[in-house]
């Protein structure tokens, strides 16, 4: 690994570390700081942004900006989905309570309505 790739790392799991959620679930940061590059989210602020969404999963957020959803729109609350408790888009599509295509309608009727 390269110094600057050890940087990444490093500077991910401080971020990770931040969120009592990854750290209870993560057997490993510096793992998940890895899945998060492995992501392709090499960017310390983007995946702050993730985690603050409440999407705890890189392999989710890349999925929901695949799909086209921005953090911000991750970040929207909502009751929708299999289970009927009020979080986050990102949260319950990475608990796989919420579908890909609940998520885009959530985030796109917020967008119109607003």
């Amino acid at each position: 690994m390269t110094q600057d790739e050890e940087l990444q790392v490093r500077t991910l799991v401080e971020i990770l570390g931040r969120h009592a959620e990854v750290r209870e679930r993560a057997p490993s940061l510096e793992r998940e700081a890895h899945a998060w590059l492995e992501a392709g989210f090499d960017d310390p602020e983007e995946v702050s942004d993730w985690l603050d969404a409440r999407c705890f999963e890189a392999q989710a957020a890349q999925a929901l900006e695949r799909a086209g959803l921005t953090p911000e729109q991750a970040a929207l609350r909502t009751s929708a989905g299999a289970r009927q408790y009020e979080e986050t888009i990102g949260f319950k599509f990475a608990r796989g309570d919420l579908s890909l295509e609940e998520a885009r309608r959530i985030a796109t009727e917020a967008f119109w309505n607003s």
